[in-house]
């Protein structure tokens, strides 16, 4: 398992090469998904490509999407490229690709469904609180001005929704807590690792760190992500 930062796609072009070509049994989106990161609790990040309509009966695990290109309708809506949304374990409905339509993902484990198994659509627009930045012994420089707003909890330990951080912030480095999926809706941030490489993204990217992933981080322009956390 690599604990290195994955560039999954940018501008809705996937970029991770497939580490797993046989999807897993019962797989709804089987032959279309390219799996770039899996560890052995059966944690997954990579892409879909769709094109066309797969019939979803009973979702065997919660999957986080970010649309990177084209159009997708799942359970009657409609996303078009940027915008996000949670399928929860358990969810059932048809699911359209058009457009050469993309999107990159993140699931959580196979677990039974409980609880709500309805659609959730991330939105930007929401107002979102003021939330806690990162740990005062791990910052360089004043305390920035961040808001969350969580919009999906799972039955597992997933977790999605909107994050922000409005003022310049650096931090050094902090092994990832959690796996975390982020796209960039706006902004940009360098993430440097503890061996001295390092990656900058920008609005348009999405990517995956891993759990445990020793980076810092630092922005100097205001980030706007959608954000999708799984321990």
């Amino acid at each position: 398992m690599t604990l290195h930062v994955l560039h999954l796609g940018r501008d809705g072009v996937p970029l991770a090469p497939a580490t797993i070509v046989e999807p897993a049994a019962g797989d709804p989106f089987a032959g279309v998904r390219r799996t770039a990161f899996a560890d052995s609790a059966g944690f997954l990040a990579g892409s879909v490509s769709l094109q066309g309509r797969v019939t979803v009966d009973r979702l065997g695990r919660s999957e986080a999407a970010v649309v990177g290109r084209g159009r997708i309708s799942v359970g009657g809506e409609t996303f078009a490229a940027g915008s996000a949304f949670v399928m929860p374990a358990g969810f059932s409905g048809e699911v359209t690709g058009e457009g050469d339509a993309v999107w990159f993902f993140t699931a959580e484990p196979a677990r039974p469904a409980a609880g709500d198994t309805a659609l959730v659509r991330l939105n930007p627009d929401l107002p979102r609180p003021a939330s806690n930045g990162p740990a005062a012994e791990v910052l360089i420089g004043p305390k920035p001005s961040c808001h969350a707003l969580n919009q999906f909890t799972g039955p597992g330990a997933m977790r999605a929704g909107v994050w922000d951080v409005m003022t310049p912030c650096e931090r050094s480095f902090v092994p990832h807590r959690i796996h975390e999926l982020m796209h960039l809706i706006a902004g940009e941030v360098t993430l440097t690792h503890r061996d001295g490489t390092t990656a900058s993204f920008r609005a348009g990217d999405t990517l995956f760190v891993p759990q445990g992933a020793p980076y810092a981080w630092k922005n100097t322009i205001p980030v706007v992500k959608f954000y999708t956390v799984s321990a």
